[in-house]
């Protein structure tokens, strides 16, 4: 049988609607149309209201409104815990995880007289540190839950761990934050984005996410600057006009770059709070007066926002106008007499990792261009902002290798993916995730992995974990990074070319590119998207639609910052 669920007050679903309109999209169609996307808004924050147990309920209405009681996190969950036994109440783990559905897709089978089973597809969910995780399968899961009679009145005395939401009531309950950490060399900012619920309590837990640390996947790759053996103490974050008082106890803190670190760290992972606007840093009962870095580490790495292309005869940045193209100096005309096929532009403009039909090379300004990888069927090359090259065969996704742009050190590197065949492979700007593009009988995959480096910037290895994004059924054709957390996935299938907007950490968001897309860009930020086709049209987003910069385009190179 199938349950119709009580869903919250119609108010609240309008607020939703206001919420979500802002958000920031891809072209629902490949039709080239003039317009501006709008900017992404943040969600306005809402108190839903959920029903408590009525009398002379049956056990499928307790059971519906135990699950719709997941949008109420106050007081730790506290209405949900009213369908429970008294003595299960206290048992209960809220915080085990979260699964999130479909709301149409539910159904509810009765298990003998005092038992309910739920069988769902997830489309998603939340690990207990609330990192957000794409499903691994479309196999549906099972969910039994018994009851016993308090009373004379029905209540569930076995519930499976954590929450049951669906995708409507999760965007409505739970808001992203994101948490930062640095690479290694403290240079850059690096995201690791979260969910929580509760409004009032998001302080809290971003600060004692930061103290458990970055995600499985991401640890590798990055440092946080608050020491490993810190605690909260109190194990609660106020905030008290506008000031988030995060009081730390553990290791004496006797080094003053270290604290700004910590501070700097603090606010940038609490900026998503709406009624924080500083951080107070108090530690071992102290309250500090730190001063602000003298350089505080890169949020967003920035590039050239021009297209960097190449069009049979010359190789360079694109005009804003897509009548000219500018050379780089000492480098495109060495990258021209190539014949390339793919290529990526280090930092500084002053090394270029190009494909050839006989390899991948390295061209340096003004010096003579040097083969690194000669293998066979190589997919295009990335250059990192550590001028490390990365080059992978399209039929052998396990043999990446890097090589050092100045020659000291090649290595092949394991990798924490399997799969039938890679079609593109991208570093982030900062250097310490690598995306990879895969192809796995009939679907695309994309996997994230954290890069860790020695002193040097030389890759060590490859994270252990992977984080699965999105993935689709279809042909897999690139891959870019679109901002420091956000990766554009190209992929096609038989009702045409399709984007995927994979953020780092959320669900993905989907639409159409234009007609036979090829190659995937991006700038400095999701509105800088570009595509180029087979037929040699450079696209940009335009509005709800496409428009065509320039024609006659071979292929777009990758930039890094620096």
């Amino acid at each position: 049988m199938r349950s119709t669920a009580r869903h919250v007050a119609a108010v609240v679903a309008a607020a939703l609607v206001a919420a979500l309109a802002g958000c920031a999209s891809i072209p629902s169609s490949g039709t080239v149309n003039p317009g501006v996307a709008r900017p992404a808004e943040q969600p306005v924050d809402l108190d839903v209201l959920v029903r408590k147990p009525q009398g002379g309920e049956t056990q499928q209405q307790i059971l519906d409104g135990f699950i719709e009681a997941a949008a109420s996190p106050r007081g730790n969950y506290e209405i949900a815990r009213e369908y429970l036994t008294p003595a299960f109440a206290g048992e209960w783990a809220s915080d085990a995880g979260t699964i999130i559905d479909v709301l149409a897709d539910r159904s509810f089978s009765q298990l003998g007289e005092n038992a309910i089973r739920v069988q769902t597809v997830p489309s998603g969910t939340l690990a207990p540190n609330g990192q957000y995780l794409e499903a691994a399968t479309t196999a549906p899961v099972q969910l039994e839950y018994g009851f016993e009679q308090v009373d004379g009145e029905w209540r569930i005395s076995r519930a499976p761990e954590g929450l049951l939401i669906d995708e409507t009531t999760f965007q409505l309950v739970y808001r992203e934050y994101t948490l930062a950490f640095f690479d290694p060399q403290f240079r850059f900012v690096v995201p690791d984005v979260r969910w929580f619920a509760g409004r009032e309590s998001a302080q809290t837990s971003i600060v004692r996410a930061l103290l458990a640390g970055p995600a499985e996947w991401l640890a590798p790759g990055v440092v946080s600057a608050i020491p490993d053996d810190v605690t909260l103490d109190p194990a609660t974050v106020p905030v008290n006009d506008g000031v988030a008082e995060v009081s730390f106890a553990g290791v004496a803190f006797d080094n003053l770059l270290t604290l700004q670190r910590m501070q700097y760290q603090l606010e940038q992972s609490l900026a998503g709070v709406r009624n924080v606007r500083t951080v107070q840093l108090s530690l071992n009962g102290t309250t500090q007066q730190v001063p602000d870095l003298a350089a505080e580490p890169e949020r967003t790495q920035r590039i050239d926002p021009r297209a960097l292309v190449y069009d049979g005869e010359t190789f360079g940045f694109l005009s804003g106008s897509g009548d000219e193209i500018e050379p780089i100096e000492g480098v495109s005309e060495q990258v021209v007499a190539l014949e390339p096929t793919g290529a990526a532009l280090g930092p500084g403009d002053d090394a270029a990792a190009v494909r050839a039909a006989d390899g991948v090379w390295l061209v340096r300004a003004d010096e003579d261009p040097v083969p690194l990888d000669p293998r066979d069927g190589l997919v295009v090359p990335a250059l990192d902002v550590d001028d490390v090259v990365w080059s992978v065969p399209a039929d052998a996704p396990d043999a990446l290798a890097w090589f050092a742009v100045d020659g000291s050190a090649s290595e092949q590197i394991a990798v924490p993916w399997s799969a039938s065949r890679i079609q593109s492979i991208e570093l982030s700007r900062d250097g310490t995730r690598i995306a990879a593009l895969l192809a796995d009988g009939g679907r695309t995959r994309v996997v994230v992995a954290s890069v860790q480096r020695d002193e040097a910037g030389l890759p060590v290895a490859l994270g252990p974990v992977a984080l699965e994004l999105a993935g689709t059924s279809g042909e897999p054709l690139d891959l870019a990074w679109l901002d420091p957390g956000t990766v554009g996935v190209l992929s096609a299938s038989g009702s045409g070319a399709r984007i995927g907007l994979q953020e780092i950490g959320a669900p993905d968001t989907a639409g159409e590119a234009p007609e036979g897309a090829v190659q995937i860009d991006g700038a400095n930020s999701q509105r800088d998207l570009r595509v180029l086709t087979i037929d040699g049209d450079l696209a940009t987003r335009a509005g709800v639609g496409w428009q065509v910069q320039d024609r006659d385009v071979r292929f777009i190179a990758t930039q890094q910052s620096g």
